[in-house]
């Protein structure tokens, strides 16, 4: 019954995962965007979508506001560093 509990406060952060995973696929299957702009808009998409599946959190009064800025703040530098290593992972080599 606990676990139940718990699974129904945090669907909104369910919902905020599956917008953003909808959101990305839809990002980077969009051709017109250069391949910077694509990994910009996965970060920044995280962030929007993170925001108010937090908020909903808070307005439960499940978490304070301060906790809910510091996981939005600290997993979007997350994300942007896991984007950028796979950037420069994934970057050509070239012989000198």
């Amino acid at each position: 019954m606990l676990v139940m509990e718990s699974l129904f406060q945090l669907q909104s952060v369910l919902i905020g995962l599956i917008g953003w995973a909808a959101t990305v696929v839809l990002t980077l299957s969009a051709t017109r965007l250069t391949l910077n702009d694509r990994r910009m808009m996965t970060v920044c998409s995280w962030m929007l979508w993170m925001i108010p599946a937090l908020g909903t959190l808070v307005f439960r009064g499940l978490i304070t506001t301060d906790v809910a800025a510091l996981y939005v703040g600290g997993s979007t530098v997350l994300v942007g560093l896991i984007v950028l290593l796979t950037a420069v992972a994934a970057r050509p080599r070239t012989r000198p």
